[in-house]
């Protein structure tokens, strides 16, 4: 059998690196894609919580606040309509279109 010379060495190495930097990113992406799910799952189990007082506490400190905050920040009509305890917004100049 021949000896590989240097540059097939060389060459091999390189390979195995290329290997090794897609594993890394493929694990990577992976990671964060799993990151982000939580944080989704999170926010969806968060939201839910706060709705659910909203219904159940409706004159409640919190849930007064939070629907000035839902008024004040949920300012597209497509938006707004997944609100119904809040009014509707007649279309500005100054705010962003849908």
């Amino acid at each position: 059998m021949a000896r590989k010379t240097a540059a097939d060495k060389l060459e091999e190495l390189r390979k195995k690196r290329e290997e090794l930097d897609a594993r890394i990113q493929a694990v990577s992406t992976r990671q964060k894609n799993e990151q982000r799910k939580a944080d989704t799952r999170r926010k969806v189990i968060a939201g839910a919580l706060a709705l659910e007082h909203l219904e159940k506490n409706s004159e409640s400190d919190f849930a007064k606040q939070l629907v000035r905050l839902l008024d004040e920040y949920v300012i597209r009509p497509h938006d707004r309509e997944l609100f119904p305890q809040l009014p509707e917004v007649m279309p500005t100049n100054n705010q962003p279109s849908p």
